[in-house]
């Protein structure tokens, strides 16, 4: 049985040990809103973000906690970039460089009518923007 969508949105989370950075990162340099964290005693702090419809989920971590992002963007299995449509990447792109984010791919034509840059959140994790018009 296909599911029955509550929310016409897919939410993320995202688990660092890095979340004073990613907050500045997504919230200071993106601009996402930012709605009343939740704190679970034993993993961490759940900051969440908004997205459009979708929710951003930055578990802050208690505990260490393994990086396995970065490296090539197509170098590994699972889940490796999120992709946010914008209407202003040339200034979003140069917030981001001022911030000492990774541009892995530079603002170039995707296809015609459509450009796109992919960059690196402070994690490794890779955000890819597109913009159409």
């Amino acid at each position: 049985m296909a599911v029955t969508l509550a929310k016409e949105a897919l939410d993320v989370g995202i688990i660092t040990s890095n979340g004073e950075k990613m907050l500045a990162f997504y919230h200071g340099v993106l601009g996402l809103p930012q709605e009343p964290s939740i704190p679970f005693p034993g993993l961490g702090t759940i900051h969440r973000l908004v997205c459009g419809n979708s929710i951003l989920r930055i578990v802050a971590s208690d505990n260490a906690v393994e990086n396995v992002a970065g490296g090539v963007f197509a170098s590994r299995n699972g889940i490796r970039y999120i992709t946010i449509n914008i209407t202003n990447l040339d200034e979003v792109v140069a917030d981001c460089k001022t911030f000492g984010c990774n541009i892995a791919v530079d603002i170039r034509d995707l296809r015609p009518g459509v450009r796109c840059c992919q960059v690196q959140d402070p994690d490794g994790n890779y955000v890819e923007f597109i913009c159409a018009g």
